[in-house]
């Protein structure tokens, strides 16, 4: 299996790449390398998996069909089709912002995913840079620290 794995810091993505193995396997490989940058002191380790639901339009070509059957590939209306793609974000380099919001400020992740085409994969890495883009407070609020 082709799987992505995608690292970014600060806001922008520093390495995207397309390696061979077991999804399970990679992401343990990607998190032991995490673990060794980690810092315990500063930072908690965190290993998050979810499944996002990813529609396309058809027709889709025949060579992906057989790829994206593995995640359950289904009819999703007249012109879409629908799949359901496992994504896993290891942040190992971390700030808590808010304790009663429970809120991050996440500076380095890994986000690994099935490898499924380039869209997905320029998709996937915009949302990797935003989830270390620093947010802005609203106006009007100051952040302490």
């Amino acid at each position: 299996m082709e799987v992505l794995v995608i690292r970014a810091e600060e806001g922008r993505v520093v390495e995207s790449e397309v390696v061979e193995g077991e999804l399970a396997g990679v992401v343990k490989k990607v998190a032991a390398r995490a673990l060794e940058e980690w810092n315990p002191e500063l930072s908690d380790f965190i290993v998050l998996r979810e499944v996002r639901v990813v529609t396309l339009k058809l027709p889709i070509p025949g060579q992906l069909v057989d790829k994206l059957r593995a995640f359950g590939l289904r009819r999703a209306g007249r012109d879409e089709a629908e799949f359901d793609l496992v994504i896993y974000t290891i942040s190992f380099d971390n700030r808590v912002v808010s304790e009663e919001e429970g809120s991050y400020l996440e500076k380095k992740i890994y986000l690994i995913a099935p490898y499924v085409n380039e869209d997905l994969r320029t998709e996937l890495e915009s949302m990797a840079a935003e989830i270390v883009t620093p947010k802005q407070p609203p106006e009007g609020i100051e952040e302490l620290g």
